[in-house]
């Protein structure tokens, strides 16, 4: 997966449990082939912190 956050739009924290360390952080991003979807904060490298509240 994407190692830098610019590649995502906003967070959401509240959703599905699915364990991590966000275990409720779900990610606003454009996939490869151009579809727009939530990706679960797990599959992220880096730090989603500073990405902004959707």
């Amino acid at each position: 997966m994407y190692s830098n956050p610019s590649w995502f739009v906003c967070k959401f924290d509240g959703g599905q449990n699915h364990g991590g360390p966000h275990p409720t952080r779900w990610v606003w991003t454009q996939a490869d082939n151009g579809a727009w979807g939530w990706m679960s904060d797990n599959n992220i490298a880096s730090e989603t912190s500073p990405l902004p509240t959707c």
